[in-house]
């Protein structure tokens, strides 16, 4: 009779440091070159101001460069609350090229926000 216990517990270690690796990774990794938390923003896909929250990198163009990927917190449209009950609040993650940054502009603390969205961003 073989014993399967110890046969998930070999996976589930495994899977367990490959997840671990990733998120080391991503941790700490702030791109140098990349727009600071705070910084608020256009996303031109959208259409919409936002705060720029965290950034790191995502995929590499075509001059084997790596693209910075910012995620965005966005503001409700003012137009559109102006009709709508409810102010539905949206956090995207956007490539370089897709937002226009407000650097004239003193940076916005995104700390509380940051605590608040804690394991609830999507």
């Amino acid at each position: 009779m073989r014993n399967n216990y110890s046969d998930e517990d070999d996976l589930i270690d495994r899977l367990k440091s490959a997840f671990d690796s990733i998120a080391e990774k991503s941790m700490g990794e702030y791109p140098p070159e990349a727009m600071k938390p705070g910084t608020y923003v256009r996303a031109n896909r959208l259409d919409s101001l936002g705060v720029i929250l965290d950034a790191f990198y995502g995929d590499i163009d075509l001059d084997n460069k790596k693209i910075v990927v910012y995620t965005v917190f966005l503001l409700p449209n003012r137009s559109q609350s102006i009709h709508q009950k409810k102010n539905d609040y949206y956090v995207s993650n956007e490539y370089e090229y897709e937002i226009t940054g407000y650097l004239m502009l003193k940076r916005m603390d995104v700390s509380n926000i940051i605590i608040r969205l804690n394991g609830g961003m999507y």
